[in-house]
């Protein structure tokens, strides 16, 4: 009776020991305050969302974008108060490039771009680009 347990025991770890585990991430922004927050690797889309409202800091924030194990980016040109946002993007390269063709289409000037990667993408890098 004895191996029955160790048996279930084994089962479970090897089922829990594969499965990859999610971490979330969100981007916040308040248009009018030119304010933005960008948030990753929570336990749940939630709190994510719930972090990068507290992290942008006004009540006229709103979440723009949610992505998990992956990575997103804002882009942001001061000349026409444009924000631009991509989110689920595999690296951080991909989210940066997809964001800041967005805001070049959209206003026909430079954006600055920043881009961040839940532990679960290939690469967790936090800066503006110029």
């Amino acid at each position: 009776m004895k191996a029955f347990p160790a048996a279930i025991l084994l089962f479970l770890l090897l089922l829990f020991s594969s499965t990859e585990l999610l971490a979330f991430g969100s981007i916040a922004i308040d248009e009018r305050g030119r304010r933005e927050a960008m948030v990753v690797n929570y336990p749940s889309q939630h709190r994510a969302d719930d972090a990068a409202l507290d992290e942008c800091g006004n009540r006229h924030c709103r979440v723009v974008g949610r992505f998990a194990n992956s990575c997103g980016a804002i882009a942001w040109s001061n000349r026409d108060d444009a924000w631009i946002w991509s989110d689920g993007f595999h690296s951080e390269g991909a989210a940066a490039r997809a964001a800041e063709h967005r805001c070049r289409e959209q206003t026909g000037h430079h954006c600055r771009v920043r881009a961040l990667c839940d532990e679960g993408s290939h690469r967790h890098r936090d800066e503006w680009r110029r």
